[in-house]
């Protein structure tokens, strides 16, 4: 081999090993650096949901929540004839607050639902038995929802018992367990009700009974006094 071909193929190998090198430090994290923020609502600094202080991924939360708002739920942005109960200022405020004060309400009735637990479960001991189970309803995740629901509501297909019942009933890897599934199948459920009804508390026919005006167990004035902290909706 003569001096040139040598210095060529040493030169390849540096340039390989330099490649290596680098690409080892690039997937490397810095342990010090701040991970990147995802912001959905750009040039607005929204008020922090209640589960951000309390889960580790309740910021992933929140923004998954602001872009289902304003991609597959809109109609909730319009408003409701009872949302002034829980944000006086509702009609003043911008497009960019109205996705934040929905995104609150959600967490508030996640917070009296769940307690921001994905894998809570609660027997149903009233409503007989889950048609798709074929066992006694549970009410399941952040939302509180059931395998039923896929059948009432075409949205919520993405609950799979087939794949779910071979795991421990609160095994987070149950598709009904996962808290971007359940948030998506839950909201839709709250935005199909505002937009046949018009309104968030009903006395019957709403889903959930923290937000059902004669319930026992009615959490509204609490929703409410979370929902009225945010900026912009009573002053």
């Amino acid at each position: 081999m003569n001096l040139k071909t040598t210095l060529a193929t040493l030169g390849v190998f540096l340039l390989l090993t330099a490649n290596i090198s680098c690409a080892n430090k690039q997937e490397s994290p810095n342990p010090n650096q701040e991970p990147a923020k995802y912001n959905v609502l750009p040039g607005y600094d929204a008020y922090p949901l209640a589960w951000e202080s309390q889960k580790s991924d309740g910021k992933d939360w929140t923004n998954y929540l602001f872009e289902l708002i304003q991609q597959q739920a809109p109609e909730l942005i319009q408003g409701a004839d009872d949302v002034t109960l829980f944000c006086p200022r509702y009609f003043s405020l911008t497009t960019n607050e109205r996705v934040n004060f929905w995104g609150l309400l959600v967490s508030g009735i996640v917070k009296y639902e769940s307690s921001f637990d994905p894998t809570s479960r609660m027997r149903e001991t009233t409503m007989g038995t889950d048609p798709v189970t074929g066992k006694p309803v549970y009410s399941e995740g952040l939302m509180q929802l059931s395998y039923q629901d896929g059948r009432n509501y075409e949205f919520c297909d993405q609950f799979d018992w087939n794949a779910d019942k071979h795991l421990d009933p609160a095994d987070p890897r149950k598709t009904i367990l996962d808290p971007y599934k359940n948030l998506q199948c839950g909201v839709k459920i709250l935005a199909l009700q505002v937009r046949n009804r018009n309104r968030i508390t009903l006395s019957k026919g709403v889903y959930w009974a923290v937000i059902r005006t004669d319930g026992k167990t009615n959490k509204i004035a609490q929703i409410s006094a979370l929902t009225k902290k945010m900026p912009g909706c009573t002053n």
